[in-house]
């Protein structure tokens, strides 16, 4: 008998896992898959580490430089600049939208609780504004991984206002900060096994989680799988039976929107785009960010460091569309991106083309998708999940914080909170 099983050993599983087994807790973490980070996922076979998943820490967000400084581990500031390139020209910009400040006005005017797009036929209507509502749009998509139709436009609204905020990446990358959380949780008798995905869980005079390896009895349980897995279908290898007595909170879960994200990792011979002669071509500083109107738009680079990576994104109903795509069509995609937005021969850069690796996390087993977005009814259902059921069934994950933009950050502060719901409970 355990006191607490956490389910899921993503950001939010482990952080609750190393509080819990600190405090003194007997606990059990179980994680489907072979590996811990959840969407969090170190690729180790390219000349040097790369990021899979989650990549950056968007701002001084305080919950992750805390955990960063207890590991001993360090952020670093992005520098660069934003691109942009339209038919084969490159501009630099200070905004990933045109009109920027424009935007933000209209959405301070708008105080009704609507979709994404109802905001843009209301307060863009006019001709003139096709530019910023198709970039917006764009940005709604890739940024958010949301679709505009369900997408609310105060969530997005009050996300944007804190845009301002620096971007870093951890170093050397959120695995080592995954590493520690799991080493913690072992160092105090914490039990972790992976590879183990849970098929049910039972609502008794204690609860009963039964997996593909065997069955498990706790007084309490936190579920921290990702949002795709809780909306899964029966049919699906990810999906759980959960009792029926929290039936409305998988309910409120459905409720909430799941982002589509496909990340596409690119090593080079070169970093050819930082080169003096390529950057004296176009006019323009090293960019950290370019976002173009090919098929796959958005890009970055490692800049101020010289890898010769670049990463190229896709999200929203974009990625839902492609999904079923082979690796060879899209390797011709990415190929046929570049060669628009560098102006070089897909031939060239096929022959300069290292490894390339291809994240598609909508069909990924046991994560199901992206990111969380605020739909309309998100708030309402949110609360839901937030209240414990019985004392014993609680909720974490990055689709919880309020006001949240779905980042790791926010996945931890919901783990923090679960844990010590149950560590004050009396």
């Amino acid at each position: 008998m355990y006191d607490v099983i956490i389910i899921g050993g993503g950001a939010a599983g482990l952080v609750a896992a190393k509080l819990l087994s600190e405090s003194g807790k007997k606990i059990l973490l179980l994680e489907a898959k072979e590996k811990l980070g959840g969407r969090i996922h170190c690729i180790k076979n390219f000349s040097f580490p790369v990021e899979g998943g989650a990549e950056f820490i968007h701002g001084n967000l305080k919950t992750t430089v805390s955990l960063l400084k207890e590991a001993g581990l360090k952020k670093e500031k992005i520098k660069g600049n934003f691109c942009r390139v339209t038919n084969g020209k490159w501009n630099t910009e200070d905004e990933p939208i045109e009109n920027w400040d424009l935007l933000v006005k209209k959405l301070k005017e708008c105080k009704q609780d609507i979709s994404v797009d109802s905001f843009l036929n209301k307060f863009l209507k006019a001709k003139k504004y096709d530019t910023v509502k198709r970039q917006f749009r764009k940005y709604i998509e890739g940024y958010d991984a949301a679709d505009p139709k369900y997408a609310n436009v105060l969530a997005v609204r009050d996300e944007m206002e804190d845009e301002d905020e620096s971007q870093y990446r951890p170093v050397p990358g959120y695995y080592a900060l995954i590493n520690f959380l799991k080493e913690t949780c072992l160092k105090c008798n914490g039990i972790i096994k992976t590879g183990e995905p849970v098929k049910e869980i039972k609502n008794n005079k204690n609860v009963e989680v039964i997996t593909s390896a065997g069955k498990y009895l706790c007084k309490q349980i936190i579920i921290t799988v990702p949002l795709g897995v809780l909306q899964s279908k029966k049919n699906n290898k990810s999906f759980i039976e959960f009792p029926s007595s929290i039936k409305k909170y998988i309910a409120a879960a459905k409720k909430i929107g799941n982002g589509g994200v496909i990340k596409f990792l690119l090593e080079f011979d070169k970093a050819f785009w930082l080169e003096e002669k390529f950057l004296r071509e176009r006019k323009i500083p090293p960019p950290s960010y370019i976002f173009s109107d090919a098929v796959i738009p958005t890009w970055w680079t490692q800049y101020p460091h010289q890898k010769p990576l670049l990463t190229g994104w896709i999200a929203g109903p974009a990625s839902i569309r492609m999904k079923n795509y082979s690796e060879r069509k899209f390797t011709n995609l990415l190929l046929t991106s570049l060669s628009s937005i560098f102006s070089i021969p897909i031939m060239e850069l096929e022959g300069r083309l290292k490894k390339i690796k291809i994240m598609n996390w909508i069909k990924e087993p046991h994560i199901l998708g992206g990111y969380s977005y605020s739909t309309l009814q998100t708030e309402r259902t949110r609360d839901i999940l937030l209240t414990p059921f019985e004392d014993k069934f609680y909720f974490a994950g990055e689709f919880l914080i309020k006001n949240s933009s779905s980042t790791v950050d926010d996945a931890l502060q919901s783990g923090i909170l679960s844990a010590e719901k149950i560590i004050n409970l009396k």
